[in-house]
């Protein structure tokens, strides 16, 4: 059987269902001299032609699987490779890492090439324990993230006449100050002592506030105005 004999026979392409027929020995040239004859095993799905002439020592040879990966997209549009993994051997290493024996090459970002090491069995099944404990988290974190934007829009929506007086006594200040229109101004003094004053009626509706109060005494002042806001709308609106 002649070299291109060979290699026609076991020719596959990743993603794509190796030959029904049984993969025949292939044949390298070596640079440094004599030929090396090796059959690839059942999952790899390298051609191999390139390494017939160029093939410079047998610890160069390598096999491959077919790679799995999770993609998705940049902020700028591009797409990124994300764990990608492929069963690896190369079946004449001498260096003692192992890679003599199949092992599953992992890479957490496949664009740098940078794998986790030679991955066996266990380690692959430590780490599919720890991405799904990962995943676990994320789809917690998805939860939070759609009350967080739920929050987001009722706080978006938040009328005077909607808020209650839990509402007044929990809600941030900057929320409650929003959704009532209302600025917020320091001044020096104010006539009878006074220390917070709420003006609704004016054209810039706001909080007059003495600057010499502490950030503390202020936000409870506000809250404290603000509910007797509240509960005045609440009379209004009952029959």
């Amino acid at each position: 059987m002649s070299i291109s004999d060979a290699t026609d026979s076991r020719q596959a392409t990743p993603g794509q269902a190796e030959p029904a027929t049984e993969k025949q020995p292939i044949s390298y040239a070596l640079r440094s001299g004599g030929v090396l004859v090796e059959t690839c095993p059942s999952w790899c799905v390298l051609d191999h032609a390139s390494d017939i002439q160029k093939l410079g020592y047998a610890e160069d040879l390598v096999h491959e699987g077919d790679e799995i990966e999770l993609r998705t997209n940049t902020i700028e549009g591009s797409r990124v490779s994300i764990l990608a993994a492929r069963i690896t051997q190369w079946p004449f290493s001498s260096d003692g890492s192992g890679a003599e024996v199949p092992y599953m090459a992992l890479r957490p970002e496949a664009s740098m090439g940078e794998a986790l090491g030679y991955s066996t069995p266990e380690d692959v099944e430590a780490e599919i324990r720890r991405t799904e404990a990962h995943l676990q988290k994320l789809r917690k974190l998805n939860a939070r993230l759609t009350e967080a934007r739920s929050e987001y829009q009722r706080r978006q929506g938040l009328r005077p006449k909607n808020l209650t007086v839990d509402d007044v006594r929990s809600l941030p200040v900057p929320v409650l100050l929003k959704a009532f229109g209302l600025k917020v101004f320091e001044v020096g003094g104010m006539p009878d002592n006074t220390l917070v004053w709420l003006d609704r009626g004016g054209d810039r509706p706001a909080f007059y506030i003495d600057r010499s109060l502490t950030q503390a005494s202020r936000e409870t002042a506000i809250r404290e105005s603000l509910v007797l806001v509240v509960e005045a709308i609440g009379k209004k609106a009952r029959p």
